[in-house]
């Protein structure tokens, strides 16, 4: 072989070892640029994901079942508000009884739940990821509604405390006109004296409405129920002076039994024709407080809902084991 040809195959031996070892250098750089816990390093977290992934399935079946509970009050609370409108005092109990104990359920559940999102292992560790960034996320996402229902028993607490001065409320003014109506049953039968006695019972009926008025109006607007309250009290105040002028007259119609028989007759032709001033009057209570209930459960069911829809989207299992 000519020294020629031995030089020119010697230089191109050296090029392809050379070419060799670049080829390997640019591996070992690439394989250095693969991030662990990337789906290019699948097989950094495959152990990780193997665990975790089952535990991530648990909590979202536990968000799942909370976020059922909380859909079941949310029903629960819409009907009581109905019911309160309604003034249907029966239906508002038994329904405040049944959210109470669904609210309890409700509790019960956010702590299985939270428990099951703190049970996923592999979300603390220091360093070098030990699961893949998609279950990270699924975790992470998880973790954005634990804690969400705490405020729901303050909530449920002003709902029932404000649907219950709802029901007291109409019951004394369901009282009233029964008294007052009694009242004048006597006065038209000439019982001035009775007619009197139920009246000051009538009275005190509406001084306490008044009170729970005055109540309620620190956190409603409730120009019906005080519109109705003043112009019940002053047909009272004109059946009083009316049996009050018949006693002092005797029973004959003197000037000052006359005005006052006009006066009474202006009074009642300001009252309700019917109930339906009592429906409004609950609906702004209503507004003063158990709307506010209703919707701060509805919100969180919505946020419950809208967790488990990214779930979702989120959810594909652990990445393969590469080969």
């Amino acid at each position: 072989m000519s020294g020629t040809l031995r030089t020119l195959l010697t230089r191109l031996a050296w090029l392809a070892v050379a070419a060799l070892i670049a080829f390997g250098s640019a591996g070992v750089v690439g394989a250095m640029q693969h991030q662990p816990g990337s789906t290019d390093r699948a097989e950094l977290t495959y152990a990780g994901d193997q665990a975790a992934g089952p535990a991530l399935d648990a909590a979202t079946l536990e968000l799942q079942a909370l976020a059922d509970e909380v859909d079941a009050l949310g029903s629960i609370a819409r009907q009581t508000l109905a019911a309160v409108v309604a003034g249907d005092l029966d239906t508002q109990q038994a329904l405040i009884a049944e959210g109470t104990a669904r609210l309890a359920a409700v509790d019960r559940q956010a702590d299985r739940y939270q428990a099951a999102v703190a049970a996923v292992p592999g979300m603390d560790t220091v360093g070098e990821p030990t699961v893949s960034e998609a279950l990270r996320r699924q975790y992470e996402e998880l973790g954005t509604v634990t804690g969400l229902t705490a405020g729901l028993d303050a909530e449920w607490a002003a709902f029932t405390g404000r649907a219950l001065d709802a029901a007291v409320l109409t019951g004394l003014l369901t009282r009233h006109d029964e008294q007052s109506a009694a009242a004048a049953r006597e006065g038209s039968a000439a019982h001035y004296g009775e007619a009197l006695d139920l009246l000051d019972t009538s009275d005190a009926t509406i001084a306490e409405a008044r009170a729970l008025a005055e109540r309620l109006g620190k956190t409603a607007d409730v120009p019906t129920l005080a519109t109705w309250l003043d112009r019940n009290a002053a047909y009272d105040a004109s059946l009083r002076n009316l049996y009050q002028s018949l006693v002092d007259a005797k029973g004959r119609v003197t000037d000052k039994v006359r005005a006052a028989f006009a006066a009474e007759t202006k009074a009642r032709s300001l009252l309700p024709e019917d109930t339906r001033g009592l429906v409004v009057i609950m609906a702004e209570v209503a507004q003063g407080g158990l709307n506010q209930a209703v919707i701060s459960i509805e919100e969180a069911r919505g946020t419950l809902a809208a967790a488990l829809e990214v779930q979702a989207e989120l959810e594909s299992g652990p990445p393969p084991l590469p080969e």
